[in-house]
């Protein structure tokens, strides 16, 4: 059972949201034809929606990988 004060669940709702985020800065990066600036590793760099796009499906894909099922 599924309490609505599950540190868990909170987690997993957390995480689509930002997910769901994430994908709201690269669509509105692809209409208005910019680029994404982000910090890594305490540098500026600047992506394109196709390589945030790349990037992102990537971590996903390495986070659904860690997951036990």
């Amino acid at each position: 059972m599924i309490r609505h004060n599950d540190p868990a669940s909170l987690g997993a709702k957390a995480e689509l949201a930002f997910e769901d985020a994430c994908r709201k800065v690269i669509e509105r990066a692809r209409v208005s034809n910019t680029k994404i600036v982000i910090c890594r590793d305490g540098n500026v760099v600047r992506l394109t929606p196709e390589e945030a796009t790349a990037e992102l499906e990537a971590n996903l894909a390495k986070r659904d990988s860690n997951i036990p099922s």
